[in-house]
């Protein structure tokens, strides 16, 4: 339902808040997906490394807890968002800016940008691999 009006109005100074919440819920399923595809090839570099890996390695498993957790939270905002009604709107400019994620940010505010981020100066809190 949402997810094909995202172009519309998800945000900006006067966004729909259903719109809003469905945005961040996609932007939440993006950021799992991301998390679930790091799980594989790091545990591979475990697994090739060897038993001489320090006891702190085991953190590495958190990876997996945080990824469900991330899952959780974007079906919880579905199902928020199915209880949000149409009229209520939000200004999510003002929060935006506290953002430390650039691009993020500007989303958010609804900033239509399609130009390619190659090797573009990165904002404070951006994370650039070079």
């Amino acid at each position: 339902m949402l997810a094909a009006e995202k172009d519309t109005d998800n945000a900006g100074p006067d966004a729909q808040l259903a719109l809003l919440l469905d945005f961040v819920q996609q932007e939440l399923d993006g950021v799992a997906v991301v998390s679930d595809r790091l799980q594989k090839p790091i545990g591979e570099l475990l697994r090739i490394s060897g038993d001489d890996l320090p006891d702190e390695v085991y953190l590495v498993q958190e990876i997996d807890r945080v990824s469900q957790i991330i899952h959780d939270l974007a079906k919880f905002l579905r199902t928020v968002v199915l209880q949000v009604h149409p009229e209520w709107r939000v200004d999510a400019t003002h929060a935006a800016e506290n953002l430390i994620m650039s691009e993020l940010a500007s989303r958010l505010r609804g900033e239509q940008d399609n130009s390619p981020k190659e090797h573009a100066p990165a904002a404070v809190g951006d994370c650039l691999f070079l």
